[in-house]
């Protein structure tokens, strides 16, 4: 086979080869430009002129092979059927050179489109555990509930005992809490009366407790007289309400851990 050919076909089956694979794809699906026009055109002027030339060698050397007597040119020896097709030699060569060099070109030369093949998508990271949050202490709200007295008394009637029983517990209970004992009055008498009356009834509270154990360092009096009304003091119910005393929390240490 004559070496034009040989080369054509060489780079014929290059190409497709090519087609096949990823490389092949990504070459083709670039979008043919000047890259691929010029270097063609350049290589294929070039090409003929070597395959031309290659023919021409090829030629002399199967005419010095050949020992026909056919003929003479110049000296040499020639056969008819020797006679060189620079044509065809020159077309090949051309079209050769310029598939070749418009391969490289667009390779090298032409923008590129091409895009990859889908792959898996990476793992998203794992996230990073939150440290778990230390749990509040929450205090425990301390109810105590208060006493009510008759008109003009500041005697502890029996009914209220157990009322009072159930706070010396809850102080039992809670040995740091501090508390205060608020006396009132209804509105019948004078306002200076009512106020040395609500101080009495919050004296016979404080007593109580601090006879059931709780330390009197603890308490605090207080007389309010008749300045706090919880309930209307025109009616008996309302007035009977007004009579009391209260007991309140007023200093409560924060909670620790365990």
């Amino acid at each position: 086979m004559p070496k034009p050919r040989f080369f054509l076909v060489v780079t014929l089956a290059t190409a497709v080869a090519l087609s096949g694979c990823e490389f092949g794809r990504r070459f083709a699906s670039k979008p043919w430009g000047k890259g691929t026009y010029i270097p063609a055109a350049v290589c294929a002027v070039v090409g003929g002129v070597a395959g031309a030339a290659i023919e021409s060698e090829g030629f002399s050397n199967r005419s010095i092979r050949s020992g026909e007597s056919c003929g003479s040119v110049n000296g040499q020896r020639i056969c008819k059927h020797d006679e060189p097709d620079y044509p065809a030699a020159a077309a090949i060569g051309a079209g050769a050179a310029a598939l070749l060099c418009g391969l490289a070109g667009h390779y090298l030369f032409d923008p590129e489109s091409w895009t990859p093949t889908p792959t898996e998508p990476p793992l998203p990271p794992v996230p990073t555990p939150s440290p778990t949050p230390t749990p509040q202490i929450v205090a425990r709200r301390i109810v105590l509930r208060g006493v009510n007295f008759d008109f003009d008394k500041s005697v502890i009637r029996p009914d209220s005992r157990p009322v009072l029983d159930e706070a010396v517990e809850v102080l039992r209970e809670n040995l740091n809490v501090r508390i205060s004992v608020e006396g009132h009055t209804d509105a019948v008498g004078s306002e200076v009366y009512n106020e040395q009356l609500s101080v009495r009834r919050a004296e016979a509270v404080f007593r109580y407790l601090v006879n059931h154990g709780i330390a009197p360092e603890r308490m605090e009096v207080i007389g309010y007289g008749e300045s706090r009304p919880v309930a209307d003091n025109e009616s008996d119910s309302g007035r009977a309400q007004n009579r009391r005393v209260e007991l309140h929390v007023v200093d409560q240490p924060a909670p620790t851990g365990p």
